[in-house]
C-alpha cells in the first residue's frame, strides 16, 4: 500500500513534467534528493525542519504516551510502554552501562535513546510520500501547491541534518571526557606519556586530533549517504515505467519498488540504532581513554 500510495503521488510531478517537456528521470530524482528548500524560504520553514519538526512532535508524543504506560514499580502494562521498553532497556544495558560504566550510564543513555527515536523517526517519514501527496493534490486541482512540499525527502537525507547530529556527539564527547578524567588529563590522551618524543608530537597528536573529527564526519556521512541512496534508487525504480511507457513494465516494477520499500524500512531501523551505538561507544572511549 505505501508503495502504491508512493507511486500514484509520483504520478502527479511525472506527469506533469511529461507535459511540459520530455521526461528527465535524473532531474526529478535530484531535484527529490537534493533541494531541501531553502531557496527563498526562511531557515525555520525548510523542508528538513518541517520534518524535524514533525519527528520531533510525534517523538514527544510517543514518550510521554510510553511513559504513562508504566506502573508505579516502574513495568510496562501499557502495549506502547511494553513496545518501547526493550529499546530503552537495550540502550542502558547493553550500550550505555557497557561502554560508559555505571556511573555515567543514566546520563549516557537519555541522550542515545534521544538519538534514536528521532532519527527512526525521521527516517520513517522520509518512507511516507507526505509532499509528493500534497503535489499531485494540488496538480488535480489546478492549484500550485508551495514550493516547500515538492521533492519532500527525509530530513536525515540532508548533511546539514545529520551534521547537526554528529555535532552534538562531538561535543557530548568533549563534555563527558572532560568530565570524568578533567580538562588537561582528558586531553593528554591526545599524545599519551612514555613514548619517544618524535613519535608522540609528530605523530600520535596529528592523528589523535584527526580522529576527533573523523568520527563525528563518519556519522554525518554514513546517515546522510544511506539515507539518500534508498531514494534515490525507488525513484530510479518508478521513473522507468514513466519512460518505457508500458503497463507490461509497470507491474513487475511496482512489485520491485515494494520490495525495496520494505528494505527501506529495515535500512531506517538499522541506520538510527548504528548512529546511536556509534554515538554511545565514541562517548564510551572518552569516559575510559586507556582502556
Amino acid at each position: 500500500m505505501m508503495a502504491d500510495a508512493l507511486t500514484s503521488s509520483l504520478a502527479g510531478g511525472l506527469v506533469a513534467s511529461t507535459t511540459e517537456g520530455a521526461f528527465n528521470a535524473g532531474e526529478l530524482i535530484l531535484h527529490h534528493v537534493s533541494d531541501f528548500g531553502f531557496g527563498s524560504w526562511p531557515l525555520f520553514l525548510s523542508k528538513a525542519s518541517a520534518l524535524m519538526a514533525l519527528a520531533a512532535l510525534l517523538v514527544v508524543f510517543g514518550m510521554r504516551r510510553a511513559v504513562a504506560g508504566y506502573d508505579e514499580r516502574g513495568v510496562p502494562r501499557s502495549r506502547w510502554a511494553q513496545m518501547v521498553d526493550p529499546f530503552v532497556e537495550h540502550f542502558y544495558r547493553e550500550v550505555a552501562l557497557k561502554y560508559s560504566g555505571e556511573k555515567w550510564a543514566k546520563k549516557v543513555a537519555p541522550l542515545l535513546l534521544n538519538f534514536f527515536f528521532f532519527i527512526l523517526t525521521c527516517n520513517l517519514l522520509g518512507l511516507l510520500p507526505l509532499g509528493e501527496t500534497a503535489s499531485f493534490v494540488s496538480y488535480l486541482a489546478g492549484v500550485n501547491a508551495p514550493p516547500i512540499v515538492h521533492g519532500l525527502a527525509t530530513a536525515t537525507g540532508s548533511f546539514l541534518v545529520t551534521g547537526t547530529l554528529a555535532t552534538i556527539t562531538f561535543f557530548a564527547i568533549i563534555i563527558f571526557g572532560v568530565a570524568q578524567n578533567g580538562l588537561i588529563g582528558y586531553f593528554s590522551h591526545l599524545a599519551p606519556k612514555g613514548t619517544p618524543f618524535p613519535v608522540r608530537w609528530f605523530l600520535l597528536l596529528p592523528i589523535e586530533t584527526l580522529s576527533m573529527f573523523v568520527k563525528p564526519f563518519a556519522l554525518t556521512m554514513r546517515l546522510a549517504a544511506n539515507m539518500t541512496a534508498g531514494h534515490m534508487g525507488l525513484l530510479a525504480l518508478i521513473s522507468i515505467i514513466f519512460i518505457i511507457k508500458s503497463s507490461l513494465v509497470g507491474i513487475p516494477v511496482s512489485l520491485l519498488a515494494v520490495g525495496m520499500l520494505l528494505l527501506e524500512i529495515i535500512v531506517c531501523f538499522v541506520q538510527a540504532y548504528v548512529f546511536a551505538l556509534l554515538s554511545g561507544i565514541f562517548i564510551g572511549m572518552a569516559l575510559h581513554p586507556h582502556h
